[in-house]
């Protein structure tokens, strides 16, 4: 397990420089494993060998390599959890490492941001005897190995003669699709945008924050395609996630089960303004969205009872 957590890790440091590749030159690192790989690629171009896109590089090289680890931890947790359980009691028991440690009780709209997602990394480190990141970075056998590796990599490179850059993609945590900042713009640019099916106008438009497809809640049978219930079942296998434009509310589909959620985006006071009936300006609250990205990453459409409680069955939202 420490063994393919240290080969995320050398992903996660290739990927952050591939995100850097007009200033590479310019990235200042200690003398570890982080200083060897950007030295590596600067001294081979290896910056023109790499691609990475969708990379959140707001925190320190540090934090976001162990940010970057939490998706592959909380599996080999899964794993550690299903080898250790009694069959048939795996969901009866509360699971330490799918709730965040500074989360309150079953609260729609905890605080859930970068560092609660490093407390909850910092939880599965403990668990599983992580080393401390700089020791990691440190270790003489990694920095070897990561060497003989991006020189490998880099006479295959050569040899194969490839053109294109590779794309690296690290696991990363589950994300909706980013919203702009203030809601105006998202209405403007869905308002009045036509059904793809029947080319007709969408009378109560629903974004998917999957995909970002526009659907709607209102069945026809022109445009089932279209559907929220539908589209659930082809984009998130019966989940989905919708942002209602006229309603500024979220509407959260599983299979034929449909929950309200509140909405993402507030006035300058911190209150909704659902229908837009005052027409204040509103803007995206980053802790909202948070904690339902961490809601719907963690299954809570079938266990978070602030959603079952407020669920009815249907194609139409009542």
């Amino acid at each position: 397990m420490h063994v393919f957590y240290s080969v995320s890790l050398v992903q996660t440091v290739i990927a952050y420089c591939a995100c850097h590749l007009c200033d590479l030159t310019e990235l200042q690192f200690e003398e570890n494993l982080l200083n060897e790989i950007s030295k590596a690629l600067r001294e081979s171009g290896g910056w023109g060998s790499f691609k990475c896109s969708n990379m959140d590089l707001s925190c320190d090289i540090k934090d976001t390599i162990r940010k970057y680890s939490l998706p592959f931890l909380r599996r080999c947790a899964l794993l550690w959890r299903l080898l250790k359980t009694t069959p048939g009691k795996f969901h009866e028991e509360v699971d330490m490492f799918d709730v965040p440690s500074d989360s309150t009780g079953d609260n729609m709209d905890f605080m859930y941001g970068p560092q609660s997602e490093l407390n909850h990394v910092q939880e599965l480190e403990k668990m599983f005897k992580i080393p401390p990141i700089d020791a990691i970075l440190n270790d003489e056998l990694l920095r070897s190995s990561t060497h003989r590796w991006l020189q490998h990599f880099q006479r295959e490179y050569s040899v194969n003669r490839v053109i294109r850059p590779l794309c690296i993609t690290p696991l990363v945590p589950f994300q909706l699709m980013k919203l702009p900042n203030i809601y105006q713009e998202l209405l403007q640019r869905c308002i009045k945008k036509p059904c793809s099916n029947c080319s007709k106008v969408i009378e109560e438009p629903a974004l998917c924050l999957l995909c970002g497809r526009l659907c709607s809640p209102i069945w026809r049978p022109c445009c089932r395609e279209s559907g929220c219930q539908t589209h659930a079942v082809t984009c998130g296998a019966g989940t989905g996630v919708y942002l209602l434009i006229r309603r500024t509310t979220i509407l959260l589909q599983r299979f034929a089960r449909q929950s309200p959620w509140p909405s993402p985006y507030l006035d300058t006071f911190g209150e909704e303004d659902i229908g837009m009936a005052r027409g204040k300006p509103l803007y995206l609250n980053e802790e909202r969205y948070a904690a339902l990205t961490y809601m719907v990453g963690s299954h809570g459409l079938d266990h978070s009872s602030k959603v079952l409680n407020q669920t009815t069955i249907g194609d139409v939202l009542i």
